[in-house]
């Protein structure tokens, strides 16, 4: 009989069979790691007494079960992971740029950021009007958020009144919803959510944190722009996403804490200190 692996910790001597799914699929827990997972394949289920050539019923796969954050985090790189050497280029790189390349706030994208931050609040979400909606996952200010075909889509097929719902209830889950919010961002942006928003993702999820949150969240809205700005600048290879451990939502929140602590103090704001990262990644 083949032994079962933990795919959290890749142990196989700790494994203990919790159940039997009514799939046929097993539920096990590793005792070294706490990790509940599952493994096999469904059964098909039988087709019940029907007329002649009624189809099959597809079986239901469940969704992948997820780690505990506090077990994952500890997977995640940390500042002392980064070399010597390659610390010490960017930090020369930083007082070049501080020194030599002139940056003044852009006043446009502080009004626009200041609008919305009062937008996104418990306050402002219920009375802001449905136009000012369209037009933050449209306009590119302060942040561009990528193509909007599908959100426009969606905000022609669902009806503006139905899209302006969504985007309330998905705002308020990230911002205000309970539980870890880099769960909550996975869970939206992989539109899982019951109420999700076609087209508005992670880009969209993200930008709305960096306004809401401006002291926290650099306005880099991609945790793929993220990772390459990481191993260009700092010469640190963070991980790829995966459904069970290090969802896109992890990743994306502990991509921006890390870069946050690299960049340390210095900059007039993090649309400052982004700026730095895409110019330090040309260098």
């Amino acid at each position: 009989m083949a032994l079962i692996v933990c795919p959290l910790c890749v142990r196989e001597d700790d494994i203990h069979l919790v159940r039997t799914l009514p799939d046929g699929r097993k539920e096990a827990r590793c005792d070294d790691c706490d990790f509940t997972f599952v493994y096999g394949s469904p059964r098909e289920e039988k087709p019940a007494a029907a007329p002649p050539r009624k189809r099959k019923a597809a079986p239901k796969v469940s969704k992948p079960t997820v780690a505990p954050i506090t077990v994952v985090a500890r997977r995640f790189p940390t500042v002392e992971d980064v070399e010597l050497d390659a610390r010490q280029q960017a930090e020369l790189l930083k007082a070049t740029f501080l020194a030599t390349v002139p940056y003044e706030p852009d006043q446009l994208v502080a009004r626009h950021w200041m609008k919305y931050r009062w937008v996104f609040s418990a306050d402002g979400l219920e009375k802001v009007a449905t136009a000012d909606l369209k037009y933050f996952a449209d306009n590119p200010i302060g942040a561009a958020t990528g193509d909007p075909t599908a959100f426009d889509k969606g905000w022609l097929l669902l009806g503006e009144l139905e899209c302006a719902r969504r985007i309330r209830a998905v705002t308020n889950h990230l911002l205000r919803g309970p539980g870890e919010l880099a769960d909550r961002l996975t869970e939206l942006a992989d539109g899982t959510f019951a109420m999700a928003m076609p087209g508005w993702g992670e880009a969209l999820l993200t930008k709305t944190l960096s306004i809401a949150d401006p002291d926290r969240f650099l306005p880099i809205v991609t945790f793929q722009e993220k990772k390459a700005l990481t191993l260009a600048v700092y010469g640190l290879e963070l991980p790829v996403v995966d459904e069970t451990s290090l969802t896109l939502g992890r990743l994306a929140v502990w991509s921006n804490d890390l870069l946050l602590e690299l960049l340390g103090d210095g900059f007039t704001d993090l649309h400052h200190a982004a700026a730095f990262l895409r110019w330090a990644k040309d260098q």
